[in-house]
């Protein structure tokens, strides 16, 4: 079993900017060994791969690939359940001068969570996410956010020992179950629900996916689809991040 920073450090492989990085890099140590047409075709490969996902037409149809099964609702035929289970990935952290920990471009998910909380749609709302060494758990900065949202903290669980989404639904699964909750609303961003009602699935849960944080915008793109931004190299980057991670897990049996 890998461990969970080896895997981190693997996944850097898919990662565009890395993999061009390391294509580069082997290229120019093909021009050292005078392997000229080897050297060449490695970089247009690399400044091919960078560019094509720098773009917003790929990066759409990456993020389209993942998101066109999970359709949004709306809340008045979403059906009530057992508990809101709020998967982690919306916080950048604590930071030097913050008194609330900072939230990233995916805090959407916390306020999908909050809304069907405030709808009625089930009593409790269970956050999952742990955190590294003298670090704070993702779950206890959520908590703190949440409540500022008007979110009472006797209606939210903690499941803060969590580094993975494998270990998001193994620890979560256990604590509902302990409690006699079953049926969950799962609140994730719309190109991860794919892998994560996988895994909550697996652990006996009744899913109800509750998908937020879509990434392809209804307004028109202010530059040409193929003129590259560092926007959508974000989106493509997160998308082959969650469709390789998708057939890893598949592969370690965990889907």
């Amino acid at each position: 079993m890998i461990s969970f920073y080896t895997a981190k450090l693997l996944s850097l492989l898919v990662y565009p900017v890395s993999l061009s990085l390391l294509l580069l890099v082997l290229a120019f140590a093909c021009s050292l060994l005078r392997w000229r047409r080897i050297s060449f075709y490695t970089t247009v490969i690399a400044v091919t791969w960078l560019y094509l996902c720098s773009t917003a037409l790929f990066a759409n149809f990456l993020m389209g690939s993942l998101e066109r099964s999970y359709v949004p609702r709306a809340m008045s035929v979403i059906a009530e359940a057992d508990a809101i289970v709020l998967l982690g990935g919306a916080m950048r952290g604590d930071t030097h001068m913050g008194t609330l920990a900072d939230l990233n471009q995916h805090a959407d998910r916390l306020v999908h969570a909050a809304a069907l909380y405030k709808a009625g749609k089930a009593p409790i709302i269970l956050l999952t996410g742990g955190g590294g060494e003298d670090v704070r758990s993702e779950a206890e900065q959520m908590r703190e956010i949440l409540m500022v949202m008007g979110i009472p903290a006797r209606s939210m669980l903690l499941e803060d020992k969590s580094r993975t989404t494998h270990d998001n639904a193994v620890f979560s699964a256990q604590m509902l179950k302990d409690k006699g909750l079953r049926r969950i609303l799962l609140v994730s961003s719309g190109y991860h629900m794919l892998r994560a009602e996988a895994l909550f699935s697996a652990q006996g849960l009744e899913v109800v996916p509750a998908p937020t944080d879509f990434q392809r915008t209804v307004a028109p793109q202010l530059l040409s689809r193929w003129v590259p931004d560092v926007a959508s190299l974000s989106r493509s980057t997160y998308a082959l991040h969650e469709i390789v991670g998708y057939w890893v897990y598949r592969l370690r049996g965990w889907l």
